[in-house]
């Protein structure tokens, strides 16, 4: 599985594929390669948002935990 640095450097990537897909399509709204570049900047993103909160979510079971049950 990927860690959230490896994400960030594929997203950064990705943006600049996205970038310069946009560049090569022009005026064309709906150009194959545009789009597949902005989902896979989409689905990069939503996995390391992902990875984000279920760390978050760990950090606050274990507060939960400590608390006595409060």
């Amino acid at each position: 599985m990927a860690t959230l640095e490896q994400l960030k450097t594929h997203i950064a990537g990705a943006k600049e594929k996205a970038v310069a897909a946009k560049e090569k399509a022009g005026n064309h709204k709906y150009d194959t390669a545009l789009r597949s570049a902005r989902k896979k900047v989409k689905r990069l993103s939503r996995k390391a948002s992902k990875i984000v909160y279920m760390e978050k979510m760990k950090e606050e079971k274990k507060k939960k935990k400590k608390g006595g049950g409060e």
